[in-house]
């Protein structure tokens, strides 16, 4: 794979109308680092609790889709604030046998949940096989929802989507290892624009290990028990009559 950068392009609008005065995205490095693209950018807003959603294009495309195989501070939900960093693969994205020039352009919106979640952050420990309630307002009545677990920045698990109704049941099975860095991934199954990621959460046993060793000691330990109680007593033969 051979890739030449020839120039990048940052651009904030507003639902992809105009752009937006008062805030800036800069980029201020792109350096290939391996089979990856590194690209360093500063996000600015006179308001820091204003959140946005970011993406990646390729002129390879015309800059229609954007990159999938991207980690770092791109996405939703992305703060304000300097020292963002972008990872693109761009080795397995493209293909091993890309050679050419691409230029990448950054490009962002305001970031407004299109549901919002009631009490999630009182969650922070799954057990698993055990039923959680998930309630949220806001949306259309024609969303069809898709529940998806993710672990930091890996999906895990595809739950059946959901209605828009408000309220769903999640179950998270003992395939799932335990353990911390997981989030739910909640969307519009028919508009990827409308997203969004809970806090994260815990991914416990509803036994703990402890106690299931514990108890798995304690049934051989009473099985041993019970064994060498039904093991015969040795029968004392009497002692011989004495001789007169």
């Amino acid at each position: 794979m051979r890739i030449r950068l020839l120039s990048t392009i940052s651009l904030l609008v507003a639902w992809g109308t105009s752009p937006l005065f008062g805030q800036q995205v800069l980029i201020t490095n792109v350096r290939l680092a391996g089979d990856n693209v590194v690209l360093s950018y500063n996000l600015s807003d006179e308001k820091i609790e204003r959140r946005y959603a970011l993406h990646l294009y390729t002129s390879g495309d015309n800059y229609i889709q954007p990159l999938q195989l991207v980690s770092g501070d791109i996405g939703i939900d992305i703060s304000v604030g300097d020292n963002k960093e972008v990872i693109w693969n761009a080795k397995e994205e493209l293909g091993d046998d890309y050679s050419g020039d691409l230029a990448l352009e950054l490009k962002g919106t305001v970031y407004i949940p299109f549901i919002y979640l009631d009490g999630f952050d009182d969650y922070k420990v799954f057990k698993r096989s055990k039923p959680y309630d998930v309630t949220w307002s806001g949306g259309r009545g024609d969303n069809v929802l898709s529940f998806e677990l993710y672990k930091n920045d890996r999906k895990i698990k595809v739950f059946e989507e959901r209605p828009n109704v408000g309220n769903s049941t999640i179950v998270i099975g003992t395939d799932v290892k335990p353990g911390r860095g997981y989030r739910l991934k909640i969307s519009d199954s028919r508009n990827k624009d409308e997203v969004i990621f809970t806090d994260y959460f815990r991914v416990a046993r509803r036994i703990p290990l402890v106690l299931k060793i514990g108890a798995l000691v304690g049934v051989g330990t009473l099985v041993t028990v019970l064994s060498q109680s039904d093991k015969q007593e040795p029968i004392i033969e009497a002692p011989p009559k004495p001789n007169r």
